[in-house]
């Protein structure tokens, strides 16, 4: 598959790195150039992920992550006075279950917000990105939240947001009646909305 200039693709074992490893991912899949080049400093990057740019805690975390993901041969960094070109590895590059979105969809999770369902953009995306590439008919939010190494709360607030706000899912709760009368939940079917060329 070709990629577009308004798609960007994530490996699905990216949604099962740490918290900063992650959103080091997504900014090299977000705006890199063609070559899976991303060029800033990191204040750049604190932007990006919309925390505090110059705070010592923040900035240590990125470096950490950073180096992990490099440690882990999935990019290679380049630092040239206070700017990093960060890059895929080949290793980083190897396509084995990729999930394309059109790069709108990560600032709409970055920019969402919402007075009664607090989440994170990182888990709003993870869980976006996972139900994606789901192939199940019917999921449970505990094996979302286990895959992911999220909380249930954490899943089941981005499914509220994927599918009360931002409208990306449908989801029908699929049960099951018990010989007694009472039904027990299986699960849900998700289906995924995509806004393609509008």
């Amino acid at each position: 598959m070709i990629q577009t200039q308004n798609e960007a693709e994530f490996e699905f074992e990216w949604l099962l790195r740490q918290k900063y490893e992650f959103k080091i991912l997504t900014l090299i899949a977000v705006l890199a150039d063609n070559n899976l080049a991303y060029r800033g400093t990191l204040k750049d990057m604190c932007e990006f992920f919309g925390v505090k740019p110059g705070d010592s805690k923040n900035n240590n975390n990125i470096k950490a992550a950073i180096d992990k993901l490099e440690a882990d041969g999935l990019l290679k960094q380049i630092k040239d006075g206070r700017t990093f070109t960060l890059t895929l590895s080949k290793k980083g590059e190897q396509r084995k279950r990729v999930i394309s979105i059109q790069k709108e969809w990560v600032e709409i999770a970055k920019g969402y917000k919402s007075e009664d369902n607090s989440i994170s953009w990182m888990n709003l995306l993870k869980v976006w990105l996972y139900l994606i590439d789901n192939k199940k008919e019917i999921i449970k939010t505990s094996e979302i939240a286990e895959e992911l190494d999220l909380s249930t709360d954490s899943v089941k607030r981005a499914k509220k947001a994927l599918e009360r706000d931002i409208q990306a899912i449908i989801s029908k709760r699929r049960t099951t009646t018990s010989a007694n009368g009472g039904y027990r939940c299986l699960g849900s079917s998700i289906t995924v909305k995509a806004w393609l060329d509008e």
